[in-house]
């Protein structure tokens, strides 16, 4: 089974929980995350996945993110 999420996935405006906190975007790994073509990146990863065998995927965004 593969499973993905869009970097540039929507967010549902006017949800909050008391644990969400922004950001910094000066924080090295945000800006780092912004530069990195995720998507297109993921498109690689998933090709060699097949839907109707195995285990279920990891997400290509913490793959990816191990790798770095």
């Amino acid at each position: 089974m593969i499973r993905y999420t869009p970097a540039k996935q929507l967010t549902l405006e006017g949800f909050s929980t008391p644990f969400s906190q922004q950001l910094s975007t000066t924080n090295r790994w945000v800006i780092l995350a912004a530069k990195i073509p995720w998507d297109k990146l993921a498109d690689v990863y998933y090709k060699k996945m097949r839907a109707d065998f195995g285990a279920p995927t990891l997400s290509a965004r913490m793959v990816i993110g191990a790798v770095i």
